[in-house]
């Protein structure tokens, strides 16, 4: 909800915004904010409701964003030029006040209840003395502390720091190769659509647990990061622009499809809020750094060739961090988890005797 307040004063901030400093602070900052938040809580908000099947549910959320991406794109270019700059923001700002009204439908379920009744045992049984906003900052340093999801959050870094030089540079590059605009917008679109496909599969995939998800997390990455450096060297047809854009829109999406799950084996369910917001900060770190990156090298002599080869090169270094985190023991199993999810008080009275006997069990990451 505070997602949708954030987007709907950013959007409306920069409708009447009267100057370029001012919108960077409405869209960028304000509106950014907003997408941050609610980006992170609707993953939570999937951990904290589904057990058995979290990644088909995860599948479908996410997808949503590649739909989106396809289907609003034209529509709010002709909102665009139809009403104006001024016009368009008003409509963006209405549109966002709908992620209000959704998240209100978001009750807490009986393991988010569950969880903030562990956290408050947890305080009372180390009898904590500092204040809330220490411990929060706390609990996010040592979640970054956790080598796995360090070693998560960097690769979130470079895959966000490549990724984005691709959306930067990808409709650029396909007209730099003397393609038309309309086929350089079906390039983009087709990994629009290709997005929503990838994600849905992932969700069916991995709810199977036929594989790791650590190793479809990291084996996605791969894939985009071989696709991308070999990309240069099959783009003077546009059969080779149509085959990346297959490779990348089918397995972009599929690591956020499974943050939410590959944390929770190396934190627990009760952590993994903090576990994500530190990725995804890391990520807007990249994705801020990529595109500047990538733009002062073309402006300073370099290709574009070359600012694709170096995302190639950063997302396949985000596929081998990734992949190193097997290296590190996962205390919380599938059927920890599974048992985590099941322990739910009856009422506020009491608290279950799993937590009672051990409370280091849920304070440890």
């Amino acid at each position: 909800m505070l997602s949708g307040m954030l987007f709907t004063a950013g959007y409306l901030g920069t409708a009447f915004a009267p100057n370029v400093q001012t919108a960077i602070f409405t869209l960028g900052f304000v509106a950014g904010c907003g997408a941050g938040v609610g980006y992170t809580s609707s993953m939570v908000v999937i951990g904290f409701n589904f057990k058995r099947k979290r990644h088909l549910a995860l599948g479908f959320v996410l997808s949503g964003m590649g739909a989106g991406l396809f289907a609003l794109a034209p529509l709010m270019q002709l909102a665009r030029d139809y009403y104006g700059s001024t016009g368009f923001f008003i409509i963006q700002a209405a549109m966002a006040l709908n992620i209000i009204t959704f998240g209100a439908t978001f009750f807490p379920s009986k393991l988010e209840l569950h969880t903030q009744e562990m956290r408050s045992v947890c305080k009372n049984e180390c009898h904590e003395t500092q204040t809330k906003p220490t411990n929060v900052s706390k609990l996010y340093f040592k979640a970054l502390l956790n080598k796995p999801v360090f070693f998560l959050s960097v690769g979130m870094f470079l895959n966000c720091f490549g990724s984005h030089i691709i959306y930067l540079h990808l409709p650029i590059y396909v007209v730099s190769k003397e393609f038309t605009q309309i086929q350089a917008s079906f390039v983009v679109s087709l990994a629009g659509i290709l997005a929503v496909v990838g994600r849905l599969i992932t969700g069916f995939v991995a709810n199977l647990n036929i594989i790791k998800d650590i190793w479809l997390y990291s084996g996605s990455l791969g894939i985009v990061a071989v696709g991308t450096i070999v990309y240069p060297h099959i783009s003077s047809i546009l059969a080779g622009h149509i085959i990346y854009s297959i490779i990348f829109g089918l397995f972009f999406g599929i690591c956020y499809v499974l943050m939410s799950s590959v944390n929770i084996h190396f934190v627990g369910i009760n952590f993994v809020p903090a576990a994500i917001g530190v990725e995804l900060f890391f990520g807007g770190i990249g994705a801020v750094s990529g595109p500047v990156f990538a733009g002062i090298l073309v402006d300073n002599g370099g290709t574009y060739e070359q600012s694709i080869t170096l995302a190639g090169i950063s997302i396949f270094l985000a596929a081998l961090l990734s992949a190193l985190t097997v290296c590190f023991n996962a205390p919380y199993k599938d059927e920890d988890v599974t048992r985590i999810e099941n322990v739910v008080p009856e009422s506020n009275e009491g608290v279950p005797q799993v937590i009672e006997n051990n409370p280091e069990d849920i304070t440890s990451l």
